[in-house]
């Protein structure tokens, strides 16, 4: 029988039906409807209805204070934090930043009712003892702790009575106040605390208050497996809680212990598949399986993805957990707003990436404007620059969708003296127009206006500029705590919930989505400033405490189940639920076949689309010869060996990809730069043997080298912060790197002649005779050329990851170099231009020079077979390679179609 049924059963043996002097004490607002409704039921006739209560809501009854909600909180907090540290107070969104910390650690310290005299005088102490046992002095660190700690107290003290003095506290200082107060706070009859499992110390003397004085009655919810087993940390807090006051009224259970419900574990190929793999189960039950259905979310960011997922045809749901207007599109708006906000320091000359953060977000892409904002995105990319001006901005907006134009001047603060609450308004008035026909989207907008006016109201009423960082901080809280109300009916149909709504309930069937570590049990930050030793000589609760009440949690929900669906997500780093790899270990072995494991997927329709398909045609056939007569280059021929339709459109067709300006430099950019001052170094070398102490003496100049020829093309200010900076120093770094790996390979006695750097050559196709009148070259840079101990080596310079398997073929062939042979082809292609230019020269080694590593230096070479050099013998294979590439783009009637092994094609998939 479920427990609030027992509860019910309990309560009207003891009082038959007036109940108006009994007070029900339960572990959450929902249990009290189940409690009523089954009340109702068991009287059969009206009855007057027990005073329900959660032990929070109880405290504040009996306390006769109020728990002031976080933000509201943290404002009280800075006037009796300045009012303590006077001239030495931080400013508002400086104290934002630990402020939570310290509010949490004292609202537990008065929970537990610790002494706060001898509590502050430890903690003191604490950061004055010298561990070394030495006469050193206290570390800068050590000395801001003690001051820390000195003044926290004072400043405990002085919020204490700030606001006791409203008539408010924190949920520590409520408890404290009830607990201090005692029976003579309690005018009922008989107070029942049902459901209960851990308490603070300020709430064990409320109960121990109600015990003394007779009032009070105890039933507790729980099972035989985990409360009688020792080593079973879900009943370590009701162990202790029935030692102290006695067995309950309500048997305690055994269903876990004898049968226990069928748990099905199913693991999903990702988060949101979970929502899917629920909504799959739930199309399979009946509307009146469903109504006796509960889907209890241990990641609470799953209800979006499941309230998409639900059949249309699911019936009554009722979701009590909200939407957060943090976690959706409304939220990442405003994100994508302050982003740009801070990236503009004031100035009206904007980094473009932010601003195009916020034309991007699909809140100001609606159906009124999508086509028309694509535009402008398009039309500020073409300016090919990486800042924009306000005016420029504005003029863009204006010419293309008019109707924005005034929120769009509030937005970027173009009008003088626009203040932040004009500049959201503006924002989300924007948003408003463009998202006109989409519900959901208007009451996210119209909740977050309510958050911003309640932001400037607080930031008012205690004398605050709600403009700046500290406005923002407040801003945003409140966005992560406002929650959009889902309409439901709390006592019929599907049931969805968080964990914690759970409590005290019986659901028959339970789907319980997120069952990964860190979401079940959800991970513990245990964000405190008290160290561990501190928190346990004054009996806080340690990491242990919460764990424990997170398993019971879990364990009470299935206890009475009949059926269990545990979904995981398979991809999740931690893996499944410690709780299930628990119940497999311990529970299901004496249970054959009350424990399956099962893996699930998500059908995904498959789209069909027509392949891009060309068709070479004699006016393909005029662009093609032009193109080999230009030369065909090494690039060429790797990206026609991994794809020949991107190849086309890219080298044929002369596609480009759009060049995005952003806060990073172009990796083109750097590695031309790189490979500029790296030729520039080893120039005055050529046709010398290299000296270890020359090469280690032009390492001190490479960073000012390689940062003075980026110049070229970006503005000082640019290469001195951020990422280009980090690119700068990165590169530099591993420049250096590689001339030191340089010198010690010439002091190891390998003798590296330079004979050429940047050697560009150009050689004609002995077999393109096959087609009358067409002549085709081949092209190419060779980075550099070394005299290797009498063997010529060709070098080409790599700023990006080398993979040794991608220069180990088989043999000299299409079929070998296709897939991961592009780097391979490219070095043969040097050897070809080589060896056909030097006819005097009977082998080569080609290589590649790998820059991210350290022994990048060496080289990682072409190894054809089990040889790592290219002879003269090798030409005609090589020459085969390039005449069956030219001859695929000459024939008429060929048809060029996509690799599908080839996943990086630019093209492809863009042109239809």
């Amino acid at each position: 029988m479920a427990f609030l049924e027992q509860l019910a059963g309990a309560l009207l043996r003891e009082h038959g039906t007036d109940l108006e002097r009994v007070a029900v004490v339960l572990p959450s607002r929902r249990a009290g409807l189940y409690l009523r409704l089954a009340l109702a039921r068991n009287a059969g006739k009206a009855l007057w209805s027990p005073e329900l209560f959660t032990l929070s809501s109880f405290t504040e009854r009996l306390s006769g204070l109020r728990t002031l909600p976080a933000e509201e909180l943290l404002l009280e907090a800075y006037e009796a934090y300045r009012s303590v540290a006077g001239s030495d107070a931080q400013a508002l969104v400086d104290f934002l930043e630990w402020a939570p910390v310290t509010l949490a650690d004292m609202s537990e310290a008065d929970a537990n009712m610790v002494r706060l005299d001898g509590f502050y005088r430890d903690l003191r102490s604490w950061e004055e003892l010298d561990w070394s046992f030495n006469t050193a002095p206290l570390s800068d660190g050590q000395q801001r702790m003690v001051r820390y700690w000195a003044m926290a107290g004072r400043f405990h003290q002085s919020l204490t009575e700030r606001l006791l003095g409203a008539g408010a506290g924190t949920a520590g200082l409520v408890s404290r106040k009830a607990a201090e107060r005692g029976a003579e706070a309690m005018p009922w009859d008989l107070i029942w605390f049902a459901g209960l499992n851990a308490f603070t110390v300020a709430e064990q003397r409320v109960l121990d208050a109600a015990r003394n004085a007779g009032t009070a009655r105890f039933a507790w919810d729980a099972d035989r497996y985990y409360l009688n087993g020792k080593d079973q940390e879900a009943g370590a807090h009701l162990r202790l809680a029935i030692a102290r006051f006695g067995d309950g009224v309500v048997p305690v259970g055994d269903d876990l212990r004898t049968a226990g419900p069928a748990i099905e574990v199913m693991s999903a190929p990702n988060a949101v598949a979970q929502a899917w793999s629920a909504a799959d189960r739930l199309r399979s039950l009946s509307l009146e399986e469903r109504a006796l259905t509960a889907v209890v979310l241990a990641d609470e960011g799953l209800l979006p993805a499941l309230l998409g997922a639900l059949p249309a045809d699911i019936g009554p749901v009722n979701v009590t957990m909200g939407l957060p207007l943090a976690g959706l599109p409304v939220g990442s708006l405003v994100d994508a707003f302050f982003q740009c906000v801070a990236s503009s320091s004031g100035d009206t000359d904007r980094p473009i990436e932010p601003v195009l953060g916020v034309l991007g977000h699909p809140f100001l892409r609606g159906s009124a404007a999508s086509a028309r904002m694509d535009t402008v995105i398009s039309v500020l990319r073409s300016k090919g620059r990486d800042r924009i001006r306000g005016e420029e901005l504005l003029g863009v907006l204006e010419e293309v969708v008019p109707e924005v134009a005034l929120n769009a001047r509030a937005v970027f603060g173009i009008a003088p003296g626009t203040d932040d609450r004009t500049r959201v308004m503006g924002l989300l008035s924007w948003a408003r127009w463009s998202m006109a026909d989409d519900t959901l989207a208007i009451e996210q907008l119209y909740q977050t206006s309510i958050v911003l006016g309640r932001t400037t109201e607080l930031m008012g009423r205690y004398h605050h500029d709600p403009d700046g960082a500290a406005g923002i901080a407040i801003l945003t809280r409140l966005l992560r705590s406002a929650r959009i109300g889902l309409v439901g009916e709390p006592l019929s149909g599907l049931q969805v919930m968080g964990l914690l709504e759970a409590r005290g309930l019986d659901p028959q069937r339970v789907i319980l989505l997120g069952a990964q570590e860190g979401k079940l049990p959800a991970a513990s930050l245990e964000r405190t400033y008290i160290p561990f030793e501190l928190r346990k000589a004054h009996g806080l609760p340690l990491r242990d405490s919460g764990d424990a009440v997170q398993a019971y949690n879990f364990l009470r929900l299935i206890q009475r189940a009949s059926e269990v669906l545990l979904v995981h997500d398979e991809q999740a780093a931690s893996g499944p639920s410690r709780h299930i790899a628990q119940l497999r270990h311990e529970w299901s072995g004496a249970r054959s076949g009350r424990m399956t494991f099962v893996h699930t997927h998500v059908p995904v329709p498959v789209r069909s689309v027509r392949p891009i398909v060309v068709n070479i045609a004699a006016a393909d056939r005029e662009r093609v010869i032009t193109l080999l007569e230009r030369g065909i280059t090494p690039t060429m021929l790797r990206a026609w060996l991994r794809c020949p339709l991107d190849h086309w459109f890219r080298y044929v067709c002369g596609l480009r990809e759009p060049d995005f300006p952003g806060a990073r430099i172009g990796s083109d950019v750097l590695g031309n730069a790189l490979h500029a001052v790296l030729e520039e170094v080893h120039r005055p070398w050529l046709d010398r043997p290299l000296v270890a102490s020359e090469v280690e003496a032009a390492i001190a100049g490479i960073h000012q080298a390689l940062h003075d020829r980026l110049l070229r093309d970006a503005p000082p200010e640019r290469l001195e912060s951020g990422q280009p900076l980090l690119q700068i120093g990165m590169a530099a770094r591993a420049a250096a790197n590689f001339l030191q790996g340089e010198a010690n390979s010439v002091r190891s006695g390998i003798r590296i002649v330079p004979r050429a750097l940047e050697l560009g050559l150009r050689a004609e196709i002995p077999g393109s005779a096959l087609h009358p009148g067409v002549r085709a070259f081949v092209k190419g840079r060779l980075d550099r050329v070394d005299d290797r101990d009498g063997l010529p080596h060709i070098l080409d310079l790599k700023t990006g990851r080398v993979d040794d398997a991608d220069l180990r073929i088989p043999e000299i062939s299409i079929d070998a170099l296709r897939a991961n042979g592009g780097y391979a082809a490219q070095l043969l292609v040097y050897a070809w231009l080589y060896l056909t230019e030097f006819t005097e020269v009977p082998q080569v080694r080609a290589g590649l020079q790998p820059l991210q590593r350290a022994s990048g230096s060496a080289g990682v070479f072409l190894r054809v077979g089990d040889r790592e050099v290219i002879e003269r013998s090798d030409l005609p294979a090589i020459t085969e390679v390039l005449t069956g590439m030219v001859s695929s783009l000459l024939d008429l009637g060929t048809t060029i179609a996509h690799e599908p092994d080839s996943a990086y094609c630019v093209f492809c998939a863009r042109v239809d």
